[in-house]
């Protein structure tokens, strides 16, 4: 009788894992393997600790929340367009059709229709917050940051305040872009060093807090606890609404968690952004950067490595594309059925959220 490795054991368990018990992997292999306990920091004390702190997190940095296929909204197209077409749409109408094309991946017929919805009814907070993100995704940032503040102009408080933080973003993706251009001369400083010295998204945002102070000023950084919450619920909200494994929101959000000593911070948590973001980048130097932030946080917990790491995070994508699949197959069957789909979904899934 062949011995089992204890990762092998584990395994043989995790595909029967809900959440809750996906946060605990690495605990559970920490204390299968003799030795490791007494190092690792994945431990329940540090788990328990920034999963109560930071409930929503891995949840949706995996996808295991309630989001509409690609079916669903090619079936929102058919609805919406004629409406629009004829000039009997409504405002909200213009707004499902911009958006399901825009997460088809047609952000210019996206903006097209945010238009033409400006051009009959102007001024709404919602043509320019679509607006501001569907320039993102074509990589006009300048543009998005001027529609963006047009909708928070109109309404500072929408989405429950999340939408500075998507300002905030795209003004530290600027910041960034502009250094990083700047960085070309002999002697300058390099680009790892400019993003060590800057400390990411946690600190633009703390700067922003305080104020505005430059990057590259020795003013100390404060940044308090309820002010970091918010900004992971801001990121974390637009992970929920755009793309939860967008590289660039999953290393904002990991620059959050990442940030403070390490009784403030979730360096666990953090890690796992830092690698699906790593795994979502094109080029070898990107991944690289990113791979060294991964390094880093594991660096600090003693004892968690890599292999680990990677099997905590494979496990949590499957139970999001698992939970994909099952939203899936609900929404061709209400299309098949010729139901209202929107309707359904919001019964099956937002109700039991509320």
């Amino acid at each position: 009788m062949h011995a089992h490795n204890p990762l092998d054991y584990l395994l043989q368990f995790v595909a029967k894992w809900d959440m809750p018990t996906i946060h605990s992997a690495v605990l559970i292999l920490c204390a299968m393997i003799p030795g490791l306990s007494h190092a690792c920091l994945w431990d329940s004390d540090t788990l328990a600790t920034e999963r109560a702190r930071f409930p929503e997190v891995q949840g949706t940095m995996s996808g295991v929340f309630p989001r509409h296929s690609k079916e669903y909204h090619a079936w929102r197209v058919q609805q919406k367009e004629p409406l629009v077409e004829s000039g009997k749409a409504a405002a909200s109408d213009y707004d499902d059709l911009a958006v399901s094309l825009h997460k088809l991946g047609s952000h210019q017929r996206a903006i097209d229709v945010m238009m033409a919805k400006e051009k009959k009814l102007p001024g709404q907070y919602e043509t320019y917050s679509n607006l501001g993100t569907f320039y993102i995704y074509t990589g006009d940032l300048v543009t998005a940051k001027s529609w963006i503040e047009k909708a928070l102009s109109i309404n500072l408080n929408a989405h429950f305040g999340r939408e500075k933080y998507q300002l905030w973003l795209v003004q530290w993706l600027l910041e960034r872009r502009e250094a990083t251009e700047s960085l070309v001369n002999p002697g300058d400083e390099s680009i790892d060093q400019y993003f060590a010295r800057t400390k990411g998204f946690a600190s633009f945002v703390a700067r922003r807090e305080a104020g505005g102070y430059s990057g590259s000023s020795d003013q100390p950084i404060s940044f308090s606890e309820d002010q970091r919450k918010a900004a992971i619920g801001g990121v974390t909200g637009m992970m929920y609404f755009t793309d939860f494994d967008n590289p660039i929101l999953q290393e904002a959000l990991g620059d959050l968690l990442s940030f403070g000593s390490g009784e403030d911070n979730a360096a666990q948590l953090a890690s796992l952004c830092y690698l699906q973001a790593s795994q979502r980048v094109a080029g070898s130097e990107e991944k690289k950067r990113l791979m060294d932030k991964v390094l880093k946080e594991i660096s600090t917990s003693k004892g968690v490595d890599e292999t680990t790491l990677k099997t905590v995070r494979r496990k949590s994508l499957e139970q999001g594309e698992a939970y994909a699949k099952k939203v899936r197959a609900d929404e061709l069957a209400w299309i098949a059925a010729g139901k209202d789909v929107s309707a359904d979904f919001q019964k099956k899934y937002l109700g039991q959220l509320r």
